[in-house]
């Protein structure tokens, strides 16, 4: 592919992303339904059309059916089991994790798919509509990018190697660390200390063979910054200048790829981690940061500490 055409597509791919992230913003707006809004979905638009390489194992069909199935859990949790927060929120932790060992794959960011209606207590089947219909987008861009561009197939990681013993270990500790560090923040009331995206992050840290625990002072500080560039556009760009959701989340979605292509920190969760101030009250948007360093310090330190390399091995 000669400079001009690579040129194309690259601005071509960040211009799919934008889309796809205004539609959703755009119909959660004309259609009164605010449960469209669906952070995970740009951290999926991140893995599939703007990160140099493939860091997760899935094909485009598998994506849209996994994602979809962990959505409707979450809405099936929140509406029919009326269990204690805290038990929702280990059941949104663990199940899609199951589907993951099931399916042999490791398409974390579903985990979001199946917390998000839980944290925000969406009831409404919209919810799994939509991320059919977003997911369904983000595989179709793909594949035109690939057919348009004449690129190579993805490079799927193969599952010849795909230990379920190995894997099913590595859940159960997981989710043993996880059900401890979500306790306070559930009691306080105080949840989006961890909110989703991060939740997402804790899982692809927690693999002791993620190439991103290689730099992980980068990747806690894109976290950071592109939560920081979520909350400020949301201040001031729709909260004081009174412009649309949509306008501010292109905004925040522009700044972040021209942080993300500088620093090359293509890690999937800073798409989630950018839109979660897009969805918050107002009124808790002040302390929204302070509350999520302290949840990035924590998952990060659990991650990098309490998972070793020879456990994957």
């Amino acid at each position: 592919m000669n400079i001009k055409i690579l040129r194309i597509f690259e601005y071509e791919k960040y211009f799919l992303a934008l889309i796809i992230t205004a539609l959703m913003f755009f119909i959660a707006k004309i259609t009164g339904h605010r449960e469209i809004i669906f952070p995970e979905i740009l951290s999926i638009v991140v893995f599939c059309l703007i990160t140099k390489r493939q860091i997760l194992t899935t094909n485009r069909v598998k994506m849209v059916i996994l994602t979809v199935a962990a959505s409707l859990i979450g809405v099936i949790t929140v509406r029919y089991f009326q269990f204690p927060l805290y038990i929702q929120i280990l059941l949104g932790f663990l199940l899609p994790q199951v589907m993951l060992i099931i399916s042999k794959s490791n398409f974390v960011p579903i985990i979001a798919a199946c917390l998000f209606p839980i944290y925000m207590k969406v009831t409404s089947f919209v919810y799994p509509v939509t991320a059919f219909i977003l997911v369904g987008l983000i595989a179709l861009s793909q594949y035109y990018l690939i057919k348009q561009y004449r690129l190579k197939p993805l490079n799927i990681r193969k599952n010849k190697f795909f230990n379920v013993n190995t894997k099913t270990k590595h859940l159960i500790k997981l989710f043993l660390i996880f059900s401890i560090i979500i306790i306070l923040p559930v009691y306080f009331k105080q949840i989006f200390i961890l909110p989703p995206p991060f939740i997402v992050a804790f899982a692809l840290l927690s693999n002791p063979l993620s190439s991103f625990r290689k730099y992980p002072v980068k990747v806690f500080n894109a976290m950071a910054f592109v939560t920081l560039i979520g909350i400020f556009c949301r201040y001031i760009i729709n909260i004081y200048m009174g412009f649309p959701l949509a306008v501010c989340a292109i905004i925040a979605c522009i700044l972040m790829f021209m942080f993300i292509e500088k620093r090359k920190i293509f890690f999937p969760p800073v798409g989630g981690a950018l839109l979660m101030p897009m969805i918050l009250k107002k009124s808790m948007l002040l302390l929204y940061f302070p509350q999520v360093l302290t949840g990035l310090i924590v998952i990060f330190m659990a991650a990098l500490i309490l998972f070793k390399k020879n456990e994957e091995q």
